[in-house]
């Protein structure tokens, strides 16, 4: 089989089980990749050594994972989507990154962190003009930007809240109850993370939202979650 008919394969297999890497897990390798494949042609000029480089750093600690992911797949399919799996698990035994797998899942987290950054900076752009002027809705168009951009930036998933959110609308969805809501879901690691991801957000065409996000996503976050600026929206 052909390398492309490899990558047909592997790419089938990932759309059907939507197999991919958690965003928490990306380090700078996928970063970087991202950036490659979002930047001008001169910057695809070593874009194979960046995903190399991406999925040797991704793949020793997500191998064994994404091997038992795809064997749950392949317990209820049938026909070809079964034999995608078992021709992909060859892969997925292997420690070698160098395989079309381990390859591919590392360009998938790196287009996927791409787009979450795009959007993280869309939302900065939509809220230029009234941070821009000030204010109380320029503050309010702040706190909704960081709202996005840290669901966003960090992926994350409202069923993975699921309970906590249940109970926020159990108890009327008021100030005390959105207090609660980000002490419950909100533990520090978290918090230190999405101020992280915020700060490193700097569009050139939206200064004043630049500014406004780094304000608030300044310093270490705070002991009570109910107080951070960044968590909270």
């Amino acid at each position: 089989m052909s390398g492309a008919d490899d990558a047909r394969r592997v790419a089938r297999v990932l759309r059907r089980t939507g197999l991919g890497y958690p965003r928490g897990v990306l380090g700078e390798e996928t970063v970087r990749l991202a950036e490659a494949l979002e930047g001008p042609g001169g910057a695809l000029a070593d874009l194979d050594a960046r995903v190399g480089e991406a999925a040797a750093a991704l793949w020793p600690e997500l191998r064994a994972s994404t091997e038992a992911a795809l064997r749950r797949h392949l317990a209820t399919a049938q026909g070809g989507e079964a034999e995608d799996l078992r021709a992909v698990l060859v892969w997925a035994g292997t420690d070698d990154a160098v395989n079309p797998l381990a390859r591919a899942l590392a360009v998938r987290a790196a287009q996927e962190l791409a787009a979450a950054v795009a959007r993280a900076a869309e939302a900065m752009r939509n809220a230029e003009q009234a941070i821009a002027q000030g204010g109380e809705s320029g503050a309010l168009a702040a706190a909704r930007a960081v709202g996005v951009m840290v669901a966003e930036l960090l992926d994350l998933d409202p069923e993975d809240y699921a309970p906590e959110v249940v109970a926020y609308v159990d108890a009327g969805e008021d100030a005390r109850a959105l207090d609660e809501l980000a002490r419950a879901t909100g533990d520090e690691e978290t918090r230190a993370w999405a101020r992280e991801a915020v700060r490193a957000m700097a569009p050139p065409d939206a200064p004043a939202a630049a500014a406004a996000v780094r304000s608030l996503a300044q310093g270490e976050p705070p002991d009570d979650p109910a107080q951070d600026a960044v968590w909270v929206p």
